[in-house]
């Protein structure tokens, strides 16, 4: 079919180029990762699809660090599905031994299109897909990943409903993240809508509230930043990214990461 044609063209994420990365790129480089694009009719929805595969056997263990995007991950390993809710803690995960997995990452703003209650429900947790839906699909059983992914889209397929509601909350998401938006009122009133529609509208859709979301991009653009080597004075980033000084980024970077720019730049290169 010529809607599952994009499934089989992949590009290496190189397992460190992810958004808000701040693992160690060296450690990170033994997991091979790939991002698959998704079919036309689902792109409204699905951001991509993605594997991951590792073999660490004899090996010390990776430490995955993320300051993820509010984004609902479907993922696939050691033959069970899971729902991974948007985490607005700093992800930390521990890869060991060997392992595979086959997700589907959908549109920060998106969840509610796929999941059968408010996305907020599935925030900071860890769910089993038989916990949500009766039917989950056999994604690692075939042994090539564009087979694999295409059993998920077809399981995708039929499950979506995509509301005015699921279009506005992915849009005012691209907006957060594609201006230097730094306030909800702002938001708010580029759509105008309340503050309060706003918040009911980000614990329906998005699983985070307003403010957090605003937050955490400013975060993944600092860390970013740093990672791409541009950033010579800390107080030129902060005021680039609107902050009312060098402290303010540095407090909030640290309670997010339990780290300083200055480290995590350190820490990139172990």
């Amino acid at each position: 079919m010529a809607d599952e044609a994009p499934l089989e063209e992949t590009r290496p994420t190189g397992h460190g180029r992810a958004r808000g990365l701040v693992s160690s790129r060296v450690s990170g480089s033994r997991v091979q990762a790939t991002t698959h694009a998704p079919p036309d009719d689902l792109a409204a929805v699905v951001e991509s699809f993605w594997c991951a595969r590792w073999d660490l056997r004899g090996q010390p263990p990776h430490v995955t660090e993320l300051l993820g995007d509010p984004a609902i991950h479907l993922s696939f390993e050691a033959g069970v599905g899971r729902i991974v809710g948007v985490w607005t803690r700093l992800w930390t995960r521990t890869l060991a031994e060997e392992g595979v997995v086959r997700a589907v990452k959908l549109h920060p703003g998106a969840g509610r299109a796929v999941l059968p209650r408010a996305v907020r429900d599935f925030s900071n947790r860890i769910t089993p897909l038989d916990e949500a839906f009766d039917e989950v699909p056999d994604v690692l059983g075939p042994a090539d990943d564009g087979d694999g992914l295409r059993v998920l889209a077809d399981w995708l397929r039929p499950r979506l409903v995509i509301t005015d509601d699921v279009r506005l909350a992915v849009r005012m998401m691209r907006r957060i993240r594609r201006t230097d938006l730094t306030r909800v009122d702002q938001l708010a009133e580029d759509a105008g809508m309340t503050v309060r529609a706003v918040q009911r509208l980000f614990a329906e859709h998005v699983g985070a509230t307003p403010k957090w979301v605003i937050r955490r991009h400013r975060l993944q653009e600092a860390a970013l930043r740093v990672e791409r080597g541009e950033v010579e004075q800390l107080a030129d980033l902060a005021l680039a990214l609107g902050y009312a000084d060098q402290a303010h980024l540095a407090r909030d970077f640290r309670a997010a990461t339990g780290r300083t720019l200055r480290g995590f730049e350190s820490d990139l290169r172990r």
